[in-house]
């Protein structure tokens, strides 16, 4: 027996298209529901499918845990209402199996989010060779119910799928990626920053909880830090050119060349300030571009369609911004513990 659980918040999202879907490919549908709306229960209704529903808003993780306890399936399958399921994977000997996942993408922000998922597959690829798992994505993924039992379901967290995946992986779990959906993604700035804010805040609760645990197993972050913050590739190259502290003293020594004329220490001094100014675009352009060849290869090796032409915009500031809200959350997060205070998010309920 295979179950198939799709968590909806108030709106019925997909979940027709999914329960026609999943009903024809041999799946018990299980649908976990806070506060529906009548064209949901309708929904319910009409296809006569098992469901926990619940008039307010119960948080996703106990939302989680109600469906588990009446579906019937050994093989689980989780889905968010607003992603669509398109390929239907097994597990093939893996624990667990992360779904794909595209984006609906039209505006630039979509497009450059598809990107981003693009690069969230990409990690989970590279995971699972390195097997290992440091998070989910709870909108699509696939697991053994057993698994989850003995990891002891989900637990009251911002990100229950982050916390899940740094579980499995922990426990050395075999996580693998297949299949494939397509899934919503925020389509202004101002919903943008709220989920970036949750994911963040939430990814942050579960890594300092872990964070010796994690730091003592190289091979769970490896894959996620070259992937995800691809910057480090600039820092790296840096590394690796020669030493600028000649140029540092240089920059220190030549002003108090006095037996130079003005004229010969301001070109000595404008030398080295274009020196140093060409070593650092040298390093940032050629960063960039190993990155983009190597995202352009890739998607084009496993079909994905994202916008190349975003790449730059992507680079140079939609990433680097996604990656200050990582630390800002960090850092917001830890000092929330320390004085041990409730977290808060917008929009969420823990």
């Amino acid at each position: 027996m295979k179950s198939a659980i799709i968590v909806a918040y108030r709106d019925k999202g997909l979940i027709e298209e999914n329960i026609e879907e999943l009903l024809r490919s041999g799946y018990e549908v299980v649908v976990a529901a806070d506060e529906p709306s009548d064209e949901l229960i309708r929904i319910l209704n009409k296809y006569d499918i098992k469901a926990t529903i619940s008039n307010k808003r119960r948080g996703k993780w106990r939302a989680l845990n109600d469906a588990l306890k009446i579906a019937s399936g050994e093989d689980i399958l989780f889905l968010d209402s607003d992603t669509r399921i398109v390929e239907i994977c097994k597990l093939n000997g893996k624990d667990a199996v992360e779904i794909r996942k595209e984006v609906f993408a039209n505006s630039i922000l979509e497009r450059l989010i598809s990107i981003d998922y693009f690069v969230m597959f990409l990690t989970a690829k590279l995971a699972e060779r390195f097997n290992s798992c440091l998070s989910i994505n709870g909108s699509a993924f696939l697991v053994k119910r057993s698994v989850i039992q003995k990891i002891g379901g989900f637990r009251r967290r911002i990100n229950e799928d982050t916390d899940l995946g740094v579980r499995l992986g922990l426990n050395g779990f075999k996580v693998g990626v297949g299949g494939r959906a397509i899934t919503k993604a925020p389509s202004n700035l101002k919903d943008w920053f709220v989920q970036r804010e949750r994911w963040s805040l939430g990814g942050a609760e579960v890594l300092i909880e872990n964070f010796w645990k994690i730091a003592r197993k190289p091979r769970l972050w490896i894959p996620y830090l070259f992937v995800f913050y691809p910057a480090i590739i600039g820092f790296i190259l840096s590394l690796l050119l020669p030493d600028s502290l000649i140029l540092k003293l240089l920059y220190l020594l030549i002003p108090f060349m006095v037996f130079l004329s003005p004229k010969l220490l301001s070109l000595a001094m404008l030398m080295l300030f274009e020196i140093h100014t060409l070593k650092n675009l040298l390093v940032i352009l050629l960063s960039f571009v190993i990155w983009s060849v190597t995202v352009t290869f890739l998607a084009k090796r496993f079909e994905y369609r994202i916008d190349c032409r975003l790449l730059p915009l992507y680079y140079f500031i939609y990433s680097p911004l996604w990656t200050m809200i990582c630390i800002t959350s960090f850092f917001k997060v830890l000092i929330l513990k320390l004085l041990k205070k409730e977290i808060k998010v917008k929009r969420w309920l823990i």
